[in-house]
Order: structure tokens, then sequence, then C-alpha cells
């Protein structure tokens, strides 16, 4: 563990070439069962969905297990659809996820004409034109001799004129593979990792990238666990193929669990709190930015009942979370199927579907 925390200092030093929210798509999250609980995952995990919160826990899964995702994100803007296969010994597991994101339907406006009257929007050169022209039209002796009227490029200030017809639509669509790892070290210690593989097409645009996670999970009683994930850890680098390169800054997933049984009621409570870490300066668009460094958290409660049904709430980066799960026998298999709710202030809320089997 000292190891891990003296890796997570390190990831602090900038990548060159980052971009922010450049691997905003990552942080979506697997399976609806962490996600009912805020997100709140990372000391939890135990499942198939280990690869993405924390490939230390990949090997808590008993036999073999698969699990699939559908999400709706904000009314249908955002389809989100995740697949995983996880297996374990008892000592070693080896998981594969696979994770696919799609917004259609983007208009793309580059053919619509303009008027091209420089930034003042009118036309005529240095005042001879209509009452109102600026005459100088950003004018720089150096880097626009010229102006902006009449150089063929759309300038700020400039009418567009629309034409529907001349709208075409596109889309956006984002696949990561997650190869993952894990090792039990201990009867307490357990450590993991997940390679990544990223495509991403924009409009006729596509990147590939490379990343990789490493996380542990300390959990010296059953009432208690601690998980760390270090996210992109190397910083992911995205290719363009139009010559354009970003690199994803790491993250610090921390995280935490308890849980102790209400034996009266026959229910397991788990209670979970996670911090993400980013080094993006992302500053007003996160819930805690302190020079640079910018935390977002993730709270989440889980009471199983009878082992059969379990309610679920959480708090992700201030939005509210809300989860039902159902555990059921089928041809001697044990099915889980899962459902999370996420609000949000501005958009339409978002739903998830998930079902897991193990074989």
């Amino acid at each position: 563990m000292r190891i891990l925390f003296a890796v997570a200092l390190m990831v602090m030093v900038p990548v060159s070439g980052a971009a922010k929210y450049a691997g905003e798509f990552l942080s979506i999250g697997a399976g609806a069962r962490g996600l009912g609980m805020g997100g709140a995952f990372c000391a939890v995990v135990d499942d198939a969905s280990s690869g993405y919160w924390n490939p230390a826990g990949l090997y808590m899964i008993q036999g073999q297990q698969a699990q699939f995702m559908h999400s709706e994100r904000f009314g249908g803007l955002v389809k989100y659809d995740y697949l995983a296969y996880g297996r374990s010994d008892g000592v070693t597991g080896l998981g594969a996820s696979l994770y696919r994101t799609d917004v259609g339907d983007i208009p793309n406006t580059n053919s619509l004409p303009w008027y091209d009257t420089g930034s003042d929007g009118v036309f005529g050169e240095d005042g001879t034109g209509e009452p109102g022209d600026a005459g100088n039209d950003d004018y720089d002796p150096v880097s626009n001799p010229g102006g902006t009227e009449g150089n063929g490029e759309w300038d700020a200030g400039e009418e567009i004129i629309y034409d529907e017809s001349l709208i075409t639509y596109d889309s956006a669509v984002d696949w990561a593979l997650y190869m993952s790892w894990s090792r039990n070290l201990s009867q307490v210690l357990s450590v993991g990792a997940s390679a990544k593989v990223i495509r991403r097409g924009l409009m006729g645009y596509s990147a590939f990238g490379l990343g990789l996670d490493i996380g542990a999970r300390y959990q010296p009683s059953s009432a208690f666990s601690v998980g760390i994930n270090l996210q992109d850890i190397t910083g992911t680098h995205l290719f363009w193929n139009n010559g354009v390169n970003e690199s994803v800054l790491p993250t610090v997933k921390l995280g935490l669990a308890l849980r102790w049984p209400i034996t009266k009621f026959a229910t397991l409570a788990t209670f979970a709190a996670d911090g993400d870490f980013r080094f993006e300066g992302r500053e007003y668009s996160a819930q805690y930015n302190f020079s640079g460094v910018s935390l977002d958290t993730h709270l989440g409660a889980e009471f199983l009942i009878k082992d059969l049904v379990a309610l679920r709430i959480g708090s992700s980066e201030g939005n509210m979370t809300a989860g039902l799960g159902l555990k059921f026998s089928l041809l001697r298999h044990p099915v889980s199927l899962d459902y999370a709710y996420l609000g949000h202030q501005d958009l339409d809320a978002t739903h998830r579907v998930s079902l897991g089997a193990g074989f």
C-alpha cells in the first residue's frame, strides 16, 4: 500500500499535451449496482465490474461471472453499453470489459454559408461601407494585415445564412476495452491492474489510445475496507487521424466502505464513500478545487435484505442516485438484476439497467 500511495503522488506531475475532459467518457461507470450507490464502489467492488472501479477486487468473484448494462443518459441523449466477463480461482482474477458510448444526430453546420463582412458585421473596408462599419475589422499590421472582411473564413460577428437543407448529421462513438488482472497477496491485501485500449470517433475523425490503471484493496476485517485505483497512471494518450494528440491526465480514486449486519431484519448494510482527485485544473466544473487539483465526491449506501433484495441510495458529484437489485437462481445459476437512477439539476434523469450471471 505504501508503494501505491507513493505512485499516487507521482501522478500529480502534469502530462505534456493534456486536455481537459479528453477522457470524460471513461468516467461514466460500470454496473447498475455501483452506480445506484453514487459510484462509491472502489472499496466495495467484488464482481465483474471490478475491472473499471478497482481491478484489485476481481479475485473476489466466485467462479465465473458475466455482466451487461445498458444506459440512456440524460433522457436518451447519450447511449451507453457495457459488457464484462470475469473469473477467479480465489487467488488470481482475470477479466475483460467493453464499453461503448454513442451520441447520435449531431448537426454539422460547416457547410452553411455566411456574409463575409468581417468581425464588425458590416460590409465595407476602412470605414467606407454602410453606417456602423468599424473600418478596421480586427486589422493588425503583422497577424492580420488584411482585416477579417473578405478573408474567406467565418469570423465571430459575421452572420451565418441558415439553410436547413445544408445541415448534415453525424455521430460520436467511443469504445474502450479493459483487460484486467488481480492477485490476492494476503488475507487482507490484494492488487490489480487494467490495461485499456481506446478508440474514439467524432464526425468523421478517429483516434486511438492506450492507458493503464492499477489498484489495491485493503480489508483488515469483514466490516471495513479501503480501496485505491490510480486511473490512467502514465497518462492515456490519444492520437487523432488529423494530427491532433491528447493526453488524459491521471485520476486518483480513493474509497472506503463500512459493513455490518442488522440481524433483526436479516439485512447487510454497506456504507461507502469515494473521492476522485483530478489534476486538469477543472476549477468551477468540479465540486471542489484546490490550486488546479479538483475533487468530486461519491457517497452511497446499500441494504441487502435476506440476500435477495437490495435497496440503494447515494450521491454522485452532488446529484442524487438510487437503485434496486434482485438476486435469484435461474437454471441453478445465480442471477442479479439491477436498476440505477441518476438525477441532474439541468438535464433529464439517467436510467441504467444491468444483468449479471454466474456460472
